[in-house]
């Protein structure tokens, strides 16, 4: 019985090409290059490995993609026909941050495992250097940035990287070190513990993701918790179930008893204020796009708007008001349609779900490199099969493999038996 022989894993273009991926969305995502303004590291990285794929020809495209995405560019830039205020460079920016989600390539399963590791122990990493943040400034010390020793022109500006917990407070909201932003660090905890709970239930990791999002003292990273809570606890055995709500149970009340508890329970109550976070992401961008005339609505202000028209009341788009403000329903429909086919035609589950829904609507992602290519890193590796189901295989070769190789070793020793016999 002939079997084949297992390809070795190989560290090639691909593997290289998505460790600097995982990497600088999150270590280098506050890094920046002082050009055209500031752009992400990030951004350059992936334009390069596009442009090198398209040379060596390691790449196909997807046409239904590809024609949706002619399309929404098409309908993007028909405001430029009636309205003279219109940036270039942010229709451009749109065209080429978008590009990757039109190519597709293979990754073997082990590789798709071993990114999953790769992607939790970064996000383990951070939640450890936010913990200490936090505990390093309840001891009396300031709050600690790595990246207070990098040149300023090379740090990203324009986010709240940190900020008091609640007015006139000594102690800083904890963003993991390297996160543009304290809800950006707790949303991907959350991704975290999404990813723990399906692949790994590694129960030492998810309550040290828990504790951190719980200092982060950020609300959207329980929310998308919150969102997802009830797909999660269905695919949990008993035991497990018990185990999760232990956990939370245990941190959860400690820490809402204390009066950093207090303080982030008291945020509840924001959305009934245009001036809070919530107004601020959730309703006022709505706001501002139905002020908007008949023509605009449908057709758009133009790409880059939002950004510089003034409004009564503060503003953070997110994605959907963001594509509908600029160009026009029509546009930003076709654009959900082509984005929707792109992140779930082959990962229709929890991960990649929730991952789409933290894009959508807890930051402001259309043109953010860091958010939009870790969503492009995750949809090619979250289709990957249960961890359990990847060891059972290779188990199960690995004996099949030794049992042959017994056999042979066997079957050896008898033919060498015969000839040192003596006739």
């Amino acid at each position: 019985m002939k079997v084949k022989k297992r390809k070795k894993s190989r560290r090639g273009f691909i593997d290289i090409f998505l460790f600097l991926l995982l990497f600088f969305c999150i270590f280098g995502q506050r890094l920046v290059l002082p050009v055209v303004g500031q752009t992400p590291v990030v951004f350059p990285l992936v334009m390069v490995t596009m442009l090198i794929m398209m040379l060596t020809k390691k790449f196909t495209i997807h046409i239904g993609r590809l024609i949706l995405f002619s399309l929404f560019m098409t309908f993007a830039y028909l405001p430029v026909l009636f309205n003279s205020s219109f940036s270039m460079t942010s229709y451009v920016y749109v065209f080429l941050l978008y590009i990757p989600f039109l190519i597709k390539f293979e990754i073997q399963e082990e590789w798709k495992i071993k990114y999953l590791k790769k992607f939790q122990s970064a996000v383990l990493f951070t939640a450890f250097f936010g913990i200490v943040q936090f505990v390093l400034q309840t001891a009396g010390m300031e709050f600690f940035d790595p990246m207070s020793f990098i040149n300023p022109e090379f740090i990203q500006t324009g986010y709240n990287t940190t900020y008091p917990i609640a007015y006139d407070s000594p102690i800083s909201k904890p963003n993991g070190g390297f996160y543009l932003e304290p809800s950006m660090f707790s949303q991907f905890l959350a991704l975290g513990i999404i990813v723990e709970l399906i692949f790994f239930k590694r129960w030492n990791r998810i309550f040290v993701f828990f504790i951190a999002i719980l200092l982060s003292f950020s609300g959207t990273g329980l929310l998308l918790l919150a969102v997802f809570s009830i797909p999660l606890v269905l695919r949990l055995k008993l035991k497990h179930l018990v185990l999760i709500l232990g956990i939370a149970s245990i941190a959860g009340y400690f820490f809402f008893t204390s009066e950093f508890g207090e303080l982030t329970t008291g945020r509840t109550q924001e959305y009934k204020s245009q001036s809070s976070s919530f107004s601020i992401r959730i309703t006022n961008p709505f706001l501002a796009v139905f002020q908007s005339d008949e023509n605009e609505l449908l057709l758009g202000h133009g790409a880059g708007q939002s950004t510089t028209d003034p409004f009564p009341f503060d503003t953070n788009f997110t994605v959907i008001p963001k594509l509908w403000y600029e160009y026009g329903l029509f546009s930003t429909l076709i654009f959900m349609i082509f984005l929707f086919s792109s992140v779930f035609a082959k990962n229709r589950n929890i991960l990649t779900a929730a991952l789409f829904f933290m894009y959508l609507f807890l930051s402001g992602s259309l043109l953010q490199p860091q958010t939009v290519f870790l969503m492009y890193f995750i949809i090619n590796i979250a289709n990957v099969k249960k961890v359990e189901e990847l060891k059972f295989t290779k188990k199960k070769y690995n004996i099949l493999h030794s049992k042959i190789a017994l056999t042979k070793t066997f079957k050896l020793k008898i033919v060498k038996k015969r000839e040192v016999t003596p006739n």
